[in-house]
């Protein structure tokens, strides 16, 4: 085996090692990326999109009931009023 053959070898071995050591390398990042990600997520205490959209169908239930009751205490307002004009 030639000189040129030899080092051709040892680059390809070499790059080769080097493409592992770069895909651990990332494996390791991503991980501890991941990590980093959750811990600030349980810290910000934030809720899952099932919480979320059971937490918008009560707000918009309640909203709904509120302006049923609005309606409701304007009628009753408007009848106490009626009631004592004709009074006096």
């Amino acid at each position: 085996m030639s000189k040129k053959d030899m080092f051709k070898e040892d680059v390809l071995s070499l790059l080769g090692g080097t493409s592992s050591f770069l895909g651990s390398l990332r494996e390791e990042l991503e991980e501890r990326i991941r990590d980093r990600v959750e811990k600030v997520i349980n810290k910000l205490e934030l809720i899952d999109k099932s919480e979320f959209f059971i937490l918008k169908e009560m707000l918009e239930k309640s909203i709904l009931e509120n302006e049923k009751l609005e309606k409701r205490i304007k009628t009753l307002e408007k009848r106490i009023l009626t009631k004592n004009k004709t009074k006096k």
